[in-house]
């Protein structure tokens, strides 16, 4: 399905730009309702319950700072409760906390030479709203210069992560802890990490942390009861292979889409490629590439395949109806399509064993924008 892009620019041309991004099923995918609070997409009581709570206390009670809510429970590593602690109790050694304990020391910002305040070198300060801005969050927090840090941590309570980042809990300690390192670098080894860097550091411990604890859930060997009758039973040597791959341009949108068809009943191997505009994200393009192989896979009249990508988020949308958002009706288009094969089954795979894909894919998007 394709948008009117005309009659878009006509009616919305504010909007026109992210309506194009939008990518619907094709017509004859059944609409459904989705819930949009949760990313099953399933409705149900408790999640009502919450998000009605949630909007209720948000203009109330977003600013009253709790030790317990805000602190003890966060869910984040010991070390950054403490950490969030120490930052409050002003037990940090910040030129402000060491001047008011009669300690002479240079009061400045190492980066742009104010007053270091906890409340400056975490938030204000011209390279740590840098820092900020590289962060993909759902509700930006906004600060001001006369807020304390209880009110800003307690402001944080909603702000979370987008997708695809992985990272579903609070990212505030992570970031704040990745700023205070990258400052003692600065001041201790003369070392100077750029905005990128430091907010990449912050998320990547985040993620680390959170895979570490089970909570994001790995692609289990068994597939659900919607796939698994279609999981291949034959000869593996009748079984034909389907890997595909994006690459993702974020300034224009555009994507690179490959797939790479081989065995089975293929006399000759198959590749296939080509370029989409209007992609608003990654996992979009990698959602996008696996349909248009599926696809391919169904002209060319395969009975059995297999489909790898290296995209274990996708994978997991595919097979357990973990849904994300914005990749919607790309699924339900994959699901249809399944219903054409004999046999199939969705596997992630590694970037290392799909690389010829991928440079496919890197070339199709730096070929001409037509």
């Amino acid at each position: 399905m394709n948008w009117n892009k005309n009659r878009n620019e006509e009616l919305l041309p504010n909007l026109s730009t992210q309506i194009q991004c939008l990518r619907p099923g094709h017509p004859e995918t059944e609409d459904i309702f989705i819930w949009q609070p949760l990313p099953s997409s399933v409705y149900s009581a408790r999640s009502g319950y919450c998000a009605a709570v949630s909007q209720k206390q948000t203009s109330c009670s977003t600013q009253t700072f709790d030790w317990i809510r805000d602190v003890w429970k966060q869910e984040c590593s010991p070390q950054m409760k403490v950490f969030l602690w120490s930052i409050i109790q002003k037990a940090l050694p910040l030129g402000e906390n060491l001047q008011s304990k009669g300690v002479r020391s240079e009061a400045v910002c190492i980066k742009c030479k104010e007053q270091e305040t906890a409340i400056h070198t975490f938030f204000i300060c011209p390279f740590a709203r840098e820092v900020w801005d590289k962060v993909p969050l759902k509700n930006v927090v906004h600060i001001a210069t006369g807020d304390n840090i209880k009110e800003v941590i307690a402001a944080f309570r909603t702000a979370c992560c987008l997708p695809p980042t992985g990272i579903s809990r609070t990212i505030l300690p992570w970031i704040v802890w990745s700023l205070w390192t990258a400052r003692n670098l600065h001041i201790f080894e003369n070392k100077v990490l750029s905005a990128e860097e430091v907010a990449t550091n912050g998320l990547s411990l985040a993620r680390e942390w959170i895979n570490a604890q089970g909570t994001v859930q790995r692609v289990r060997e068994e597939i659900p009861r919607s796939i698994k009758s279609k999981t291949p039973q034959a000869n593996p040597l009748l079984v034909s292979t389907c890997r595909s791959d994006a690459a993702w341009d974020k300034s224009s949108k555009r994507a690179g889409l490959a797939w790479s068809i081989t065995g089975g009943t293929l006399r000759i191997d198959r590749q296939g490629s080509l370029t989409e505009n209007h992609v608003s994200s990654p996992i979009v393009a990698e959602a996008l590439a696996l349909r248009s192989g599926l696809i391919t896979a169904v002209e060319l009249e395969i009975p059995r395949i297999r489909i790898f990508s290296d995209n274990s988020t996708l994978i997991r949308a595919i097979n357990f109806d973990m849904q994300t958002k914005e990749i919607f009706g790309i699924i339900r288009d994959i699901h249809r399509i399944s219903s054409a094969f004999i046999e199939i089954s969705f596997h992630h795979l590694s970037l290392d064993l799909i690389k010829d894909v991928d440079q496919i894919a890197k070339r199709t998007l730096r070929g001409p924008n037509v």
